[in-house]
């Protein structure tokens, strides 16, 4: 293994957090009574990527849902069960999935295995995986049985493989063009079409359409090759044999097709690389040369100083050690995706932004785009550019966007996301062609082929279902508007603010609670009831005012039992994201002291080191997201142009801005001590619990006084409603 060399932020983080299922301090007080709705696993994976990366490489096995580890599919609160008795490897595969659920998608391209038997002995057979080691951009291990040591990093486009077999073995190396998917039933993928052709004895290159995707590639073997070609169906081919029958009969037979490499002599390693493009093959090849003049560990080296980069636009001081470790790890994985894969647009022909892997858009949303948009701006234009390409290519703005050609819409999750993402990203000032982006968002929204679909439904009823999306809708148009303002168009103002009024239809006025009787995804009415919206003010009266509103959230969170009789159904503590916000919905009733008391207890007991140290799904990075936000002591509103303060839990945060950092400074912060005394930001007293967006930003300081008791800050001030 390469030495670990970073001292930066890199050094904190464990790729292994999130593998296996929750194992997390017991819980205490209020945080005992929330409740599991998905398994308490985070489903990442250790496998070597880069930031915002289109590439991973990690060992797999087929299980649930990344193909790393051995779990089955569990979609209840319970553990999963095991799919396999033990951590298994058939090889290692590319492009997983980073902390989702079941998705459909499960990528796992070109399975590559080390053999070290008579022909291709051993192909497909799983092996003991053992000795794993793990760190931002490098993932090793061994191969127990066979005793093959393996490592893989990885570039922008390119994976690289290092095997060490036996000193009594002469190795080869077989490559799985035709792989995918998970061993499960349901959830593998199959090509399409595939060709490959040797352009000498070390280097291959072809062409993989899975899923309507076409995966070009180069396949070229860095060490000294006595011999190569290709196989099928575990058979080495006789040279001029033809190489692949791509017909659906072939897809539906499952034949495995690949190519196969042998080292010169007995003990010598293999190395590989593997370069992609989805757009065309001379890109491809054009990634294998890139960087092909550095060593293996010099290339493992430039990814972790890669990460440090990253990782680096935040720094932390104070805390412990392990504190810093799971804080950096969720940095870490907030930071995976969406996969970047600029230039390499499968569906049009030219170069731009494009990006895939939106798995989970109806969290990302909340929490790990405002990051985005925060930290890397650059990003957040081509994110921007990105979403005008998808809308005018499908007529619609996506909900999410998976690796084939007939995106998922997951239409029960959630709608008009996009509208949201828009607005946040132009008030934050990201760049975008913003005359257009109303032009697409009015067009597919109540124009064009907008007509057909939920928001000509919500413009005709003023309420869909699930009433979820009715307050999705609402907040929607009301983004719309505000764009519409900003850049002085009257007309789609007009016509869109008055939507924006109508999340009221959603409400039981009677319970100040979503009206029971809707089929909510993955929660209950209580799970989506505390969502923010552009008008607190109204739904907070709408409740039967502030003591009531406060008196549903204390049974909510369980600061109070319900009368007998009473269902509630209570927070589902992060392993699952629908109410992921709801712990800073007090502070629009002036109580900041319960808000830092929830988050202070998801942090204490629904984080933590280790394999197991995440609640739930990561889902691409938007459970972390979460963790990064609140331990800084700030909580974007997706769409609203303010931050909210919760209760940081380092002694200083250092987040460096474009043009300047912003600083969270905690005098006194400690695990009892996380009541907010007092505020000032740039030296100036500051008696309310949120920021403009306007004061979130470079070269400001807010300074917290932290205490062991709740007080009487921000009790007088709240957070406006935007909706006059």
């Amino acid at each position: 293994m390469p030495p670990v060399t970073s001292s930066g932020n890199s050094r904190w983080v464990d790729p292994f957090i999130g593998c296996d299922p929750a194992a997390l301090p017991e819980p205490s007080g209020i945080a005992a009574t929330w409740w599991c709705a998905k398994p308490p696993i985070g489903n990442t994976h250790p496998g070597a990527t880069l930031p915002f990366g289109m590439v991973s490489a990690c060992a797999y096995s087929g299980a649930y849902v990344t193909g790393y580890g051995k779990y089955a599919v569990s979609l209840t609160g319970d553990t999963p069960e095991t799919l396999f008795d033990d951590h298994t490897a058939l090889g290692i595969a590319h492009f997983q999935q980073s902390g989702t659920g079941r998705i459909r998608m499960y990528y796992n391209y070109f399975l590559t295995t080390p053999l070290t038997g008579t022909g291709l002995e051993g192909l497909g057979e799983p092996y003991p995986l053992e000795q794993e080691e793990a760190r931002p951009g490098f993932y090793s291990g061994r191969l127990g049985g066979i005793g093959v040591d393996f490592e893989v990093t990885c570039t922008k486009r390119t994976a690289l493989h290092r095997y060490h077999f036996p000193e009594n073995c002469r190795g080869k190396v077989a490559v799985n063009l035709t792989s995918g998917g998970l061993l499960i039933d349901g959830m593998e993928s199959y090509p399409e079409k595939a060709k490959a052709r040797a352009i000498d004895l070390n280097t291959y290159r072809g062409r993989v359409l899975i899923e309507g995707i076409p995966f070009y590639f180069h396949l070229k073997c860095l060490t000294e090759v006595r011999d190569s070609g290709f196989w099928e169906d575990g058979r080495i081919l006789d040279e001029g044999e033809e190489k692949f029958k791509a017909t659906k009969e072939s897809r539906r037979q499952e034949l495995p097709f690949g190519i196969w490499f042998e080292a010169v002599n007995e003990g010598e390693p293999i190395e590989l690389r593997i370069s992609f493009s989805l757009h065309d093959k001379h890109r491809s090849n054009e990634a294998l040369e890139i960087g092909s003049s550095r060593t293996f560990e010099q290339t493992a080296a430039a990814a972790g100083q890669l990460w440090d980069s990253v990782l680096g636009k935040i720094d932390v001081e104070g805390g412990t050690d392990e504190m810093r470790e799971v804080f950096y790890t969720a940095l870490y994985h907030s930071t995976i995706k969406p996969a970047d894969f600029m230039d390499e647009n499968p569906f049009a022909p030219g170069s731009g932004p494009f990006f895939f892997d939106l798995s989970t858009l109806w969290d990302l949303y909340k929490t790990q785009l405002p990051l985005v948009m925060t930290l890397w701006p650059e990003l957040g234009k081509d994110f921007v550019t990105f979403l005008v390409e998808v809308a005018r290519r499908e007529g619609a703005f996506p909900v999410s966007y998976l690796m084939d050609n007939g995106p998922e819409r997951f239409a029960k999750q959630a709608t008009g996301l996009c509208h949201m993402i828009l607005n946040d990203a132009n008030m934050r000032g990201i760049e975008g062609d913003w005359d257009e982006v109303l032009r697409l968002l009015w067009k597919t929204s109540l124009s064009g082929k907008g007509r057909g679909g939920k928001f000509a439904e919500f413009a005709k009823n003023h309420v869909v279902q699930p009433l979820s999306h009715t307050l999705d809708l609402a907040f929607a148009n009301w983004c719309i508007a505000q764009l519409a303002k900003t850049l002085g168009d009257q007309v789609i103002y007009d016509r869109s603010i008055p939507l924006s009024y109508h999340w009221r239809n959603a409400f039981d006025e009677k319970t100040g609670l979503l009206s029971a009787d809707s089929d909510y995804y993955e929660g209950e009415n209580w799970n989506y009831s505390f969502r923010f919206i552009h008008d607190m003010v109204g739904r907070i009266n709408l409740a039967g005012g502030e003591k009531r509103f406060v008196e549903l959230l204390d049974l909510f969170f369980g600061f109070a039992e319900p009368e007998p009789g009473r269902t509630v159904h209570r927070f589902e503590g992060l392993n699952n994201e629908p109410d992921m916000e709801a712990p800073y919905a007090y502070l629009f009733a002036g109580r900041h002291d319960r808000t830092a008391a929830v988050v202070r207890n998801v942090m204490k007991y629904q984080f933590t080191t280790g394999r197991g140290g995440l609640p739930g799904n990561d889902d691409s990075g938007g459970l972390s997201s979460w963790y990064v936000w609140s331990a800084v002591g700030i909580f974007p509103v997706t769409g609203l142009p303010i931050m909210l303060i919760g209760s940081p839990i380092f002694e200083k945060a250092t987040l460096h801005l474009l043009g300047g950092d912003f600083t969270v400074i905690a005098e006194n912060q400690g695990p009892e001590n996380f009541y907010i005394q007092s505020a000032e930001l740039n030296g100036q007293p500051l008696d309310r619990c949120y920021l403009k967006l306007s004061e979130f930003a470079a070269e400001a300081t807010l300074r917290l006084k932290m205490g062991p008791e709740p007080s009487d800050w921000a009790t007088s001030t709240r957070p406006p409603s935007f909706l006059n």
